[in-house]
């Protein structure tokens, strides 16, 4: 009997006839759902998979030595230009799979077992790509579902209802995307930028809501907004009746100054996820333990977060803070210079350690949390 979703009460639900395997308790990845002991040490936030430049394309007001950049391949002679945020079309893309098992093996050999890739619709996201990838390596992947950013919304994102989106959702976590039959397991990265929230992304983030609580998945949020409008959407989550504690607050490095709010954030039962870890050049060692960091802006979030981390630990939300590296740029690839998928691994748990954070408490960060938060829990 084929799958059916049923619309009721404006909530989108699936109807017990359906041959839909159970999965509750279970990660759903790209090979098949598995359970939560065989994840080991996950990093929550990547993109293996992705082209993120609509919204980098030269205007009329870019100068035209930077234009004639756009089209260029990345190499050793423009890899300056890129870090220095110059418009390189091909910069952001990652899509040749060679490179990125050999990027992705590199976390493997640092003890990883576990990548959760949050490339959402619109944004490149390859299913049959990322099976290989997984079948090449030995590596756990997680897709995600979801939309992202307005600059990557579908033409008709103005028209469609938070029912036709949660709906979509739904059918890539319970029958697959497309038609590839894998499954998708976390809903993310929802792409809720803010500064202000816009009705398309309050309408993005309500589908999510009501998506989780059918299927069962974590919703894993962008940034969720700019500092206070980071708990309205909380409250519109809260609304939509999303458990709070299934939500994982992204590009929280951005915050992590900011003691009072992700307290405040973490009061509600949300998880907050670090995950531009080496996404700057900063080195952690040029900030020593003592130095306070809240004067640093920019990409120069690393050490902010190197010493936000423990002071969390100690306020009793160990349980609740995630790590990754939102890898999303050639640049970010080992084979460019950058700090790779391994970063976590092999420079922030050795940082964290000098400040106090013990091997039980970091293996709670990378495998314990993840293995908490991934697993589908019963519908409603």
């Amino acid at each position: 009997m084929e799958s059916e979703i049923r619309r009721r009460d404006e909530r989108t639900v699936i109807t017990p006839s359906e041959k839909i395997e159970n999965v509750v308790g279970k990660v759903i990845t790209v090979i098949g759902a598995i359970d939560p002991e065989m994840l080991g040490s996950t990093i929550t936030h990547e993109h293996l998979f992705i082209e993120l430049w609509r919204d980098k394309v030269p205007t009329r007001d870019t100068p035209v030595t930077d234009s004639l950049l756009w089209d260029q391949k990345l190499t050793i002679e423009n890899l300056h230009l890129a870090r220095r945020h110059k418009p390189i079309k091909d910069n952001y893309i990652l899509g040749d799979e060679t490179t990125m098992i050999a990027e992705v093996m590199e976390f493997k050999k640092n003890g990883g077992s576990t990548i959760v890739d949050v490339t959402s619709i619109g944004i490149g996201r390859d299913p049959l790509a990322l099976r290989r990838v997984s079948n090449a390596t030995g590596l756990n992947i997680v897709m995600g579902a979801g939309w992202y950013q307005k600059a990557y919304h579908p033409e008709d994102m103005d028209l469609r209802t938070t029912q036709d989106l949660a709906d979509e959702i739904v059918r890539d976590i319970t029958m697959g995307v497309s038609d590839t039959g894998i499954r998708s397991g976390i809903i993310g990265e929802v792409g809720i930028n803010g500064d202000p929230l816009t009705k398309n992304e309050i309408k993005s983030l309500q589908a999510s809501a009501r998506a989780s609580r059918v299927t069962g998945a974590a919703i894993s949020l962008h940034r969720g907004g700019v500092g206070s409008e980071k708990l309205q959407t909380i409250k519109i989550l809260k609304e939509e009746g999303a458990d709070l504690s299934r939500v994982i607050f992204g590009h929280s490095d951005g915050i992590a100054w900011d003691m009072p709010l992700m307290l405040e954030m973490l009061s509600h039962g949300i998880y907050m996820q670090f995950d531009m870890l080496g996404m700057d050049s900063t080195p952690i060692f040029l900030y020593p333990k003592s130095h306070s960091l809240q004067h640093i802006t920019g990409l120069a979030l690393t050490p902010q977060v190197v010493e936000a981390i423990p002071k969390l630990i100690l306020e009793g939300y160990e349980d609740r803070i995630l790590l990754s590296q939102d890898v999303y740029t050639k640049m970010q690839l080992k084979r460019y210079g950058g700090n790779g998928y391994s970063f976590v691994l092999e420079y922030i748990l050795p940082e964290l350690k000098k400040r106090g954070v013990t091997e039980e408490q970091s293996h709670k960060l990378m495998v314990d949390n993840p293995a908490s938060v991934l697993p589908l829990v019963e519908p409603e």
